[in-house]
């Protein structure tokens, strides 16, 4: 179980005080009988015996989950307390029958009840005691709750035949209907000291919100137990009373945490079912994203691959075209990636396609602070590539003393805006007729009309091309 929270210490402390509050008042009037309820007892016993049986069952489902002996052991206890209340109820005087059934005599209730405060604190001391030393993954077992069960109830059922057959045998522990003898104290203050041992363990050895209402459920029975070793509280008197709305508190404490913690388990239980379907459905998202661009990058390689086998004239002419087109869609893809495909600089765009070809004097790049969408970006990229190729090639990149300049501004045009990129070439060889109609020459001018819906100038000069491009910016 998870450590206990400042809300459960809280609440906790407020249980404690409440029950403190109640045994000050009632201690002034411990031993003054009030009116005789028979049918009080059957009643708050039963509670505690479903909520005793419910609890066993919560930690024996805890105990197989974890493989814990101490659990196991609590698990017992919780059963033994709820099993040997029913021969306590059929017993009791006046419950059922004027002398109870079974058999049964005075003393054999009084004796059940004995055998019930002092199993069950045991196995609280037990657990405790073992609690501690199972924090290696190798002292865990695979505890048998059936065994528990049968041995629960054969001590039950052994219990319950030694106090009704060999009643007339036993210590007396009450001298009448009311009154106790003097081994009803030594026995409550032996049971006392049970409580007090038990709290000394969970207090030095607990560590979870279990342990903290195990605390407050043996602080309940010792308040129970108080009432007879300290003050001789008869039967039905105000004491009488009032230690069994502490068996109340004893019952219930352990297994209201419990369903507690069940719930808050199944509402993160749910709570991680709904992210991990949530995590499902966006892997789906991802990988049919992923499949849709790799279709896509795969049917520009093919494109790139067929155009540029129908332009080159020779395997080494059409290999380094083919990978330097390749080149470029990497390094776009790349830009975008880093941007979660969200946008990319103009600036980088162009850096990274110029980078193969671009020294401190060869290049030069102005242009204001403009984002692209992933179309444009891989569009733009494509055309960049193009032109920077026939300049190195052919054009002001492939002789010294050439000059590329490229800038490009953001004009307002309505709601949204215009990209203006202009290309010159200056110092540069006189381009060549075959340059003009080549593949490299058509994407230029048909890729950014058809993808982005602009307009590309592209002139032939003495010196080197000039290009003028124009498309309507998206929102990146």
């Amino acid at each position: 179980m998870s450590p206990p929270t400042p809300r459960h210490r809280r609440l906790a402390v407020a249980v404690v005080l409440w029950l403190l509050v109640l045994f000050i008042v009632t201690a002034p009037f411990m031993t003054v009988q009030f009116q005789r309820l028979p049918a009080f007892i059957p009643t708050t016993e039963a509670i505690g015996l479903v909520s005793d049986l419910i609890t066993a069952v919560l930690l024996f489902g805890h105990a197989s989950i974890v493989g814990s002996r101490a659990l196991l052991v609590l698990a017992a206890g919780y059963l033994f307390a709820s099993v040997i209340a029913v021969p306590h109820i059929l017993t009791n005087p006046g419950a059922f029958a004027p002398t109870g059934l079974l058999g049964a005599g005075l003393q054999t209730p009084v004796w059940l009840y004995v055998f019930w405060r002092f199993g069950f604190s045991a196995s609280v001391v037990a657990y405790a005691y073992l609690k501690k030393s199972e924090t290696r993954a190798e002292d865990a077992f695979q505890p048998s709750a059936r065994r528990a069960v049968l041995i629960i109830i054969g001590l039950v059922c052994a219990l319950t035949w030694v106090v009704t057959a060999g009643e007339s045998c036993l210590p007396r522990i009450l001298s009448d209907d009311f009154n106790l003898t003097p081994l009803a104290n030594l026995l409550a203050g032996l049971m006392f000291a049970m409580c007090l041992l038990a709290l000394v363990l969970l207090r030095i050895r607990g560590n979870s919100v279990l342990d903290l209402w195990l605390a407050v459920a043996i602080l309940s029975m010792a308040a129970e137990l108080a009432t007879f070793a300290f003050f001789n509280a008869p039967r039905y008197s105000v004491g009488f009373y009032a230690a069994s709305a502490y068996s109340i508190v004893v019952a219930t404490a352990v297994l209201i945490a419990l369903l507690t913690e069940t719930l808050v388990l199944y509402t993160r239980l749910a709570n991680a079912v709904g992210l991990l379907r949530q995590s499902e459905q966006h892997q789906r998202l991802l990988i049919a994203e992923l499949n849709h661009r790799v279709k896509n990058v795969l049917a520009q390689v093919d494109g790139a691959v067929t155009s540029t086998g129908e332009d080159s004239r020779s395997i080494k002419d059409f290999i380094r075209s083919v990978r330097g087109r390749i080149q470029s869609m990497a390094a776009a893809h790349t830009l975008l990636s880093e941007s979660s495909w969200q946008s990319v600089a103009l600036d980088n765009l162009v850096h990274a396609e110029l980078a193969p070809y671009a020294t401190n004097t060869n290049v030069k790049i102005t242009g204001t602070d403009v984002l692209l969408s992933s179309v444009e970006t891989q569009a733009l990229a494509k055309v960049l590539h193009e032109l920077a190729t026939n300049a190195a090639k052919y054009g002001a990149l492939s002789v010294p003393g050439g000059e590329v300049s490229i800038s490009w501004d953001r004009k307002p045009n309505g709601p949204e805006a215009t990209l203006i990129l202009e290309w010159r070439e200056v110092g540069g060889p006189p381009v060549a007729s075959k340059v003009q109609s080549s593949y490299g020459a058509d994407l230029i001018r048909s890729l950014i009309p058809h993808e982005l819906g602009g307009t590309v100038d592209l002139a032939f000069g003495k010196e080197g091309v000039n290009c003028r491009i124009e498309f309507p910016l998206k929102q990146a």
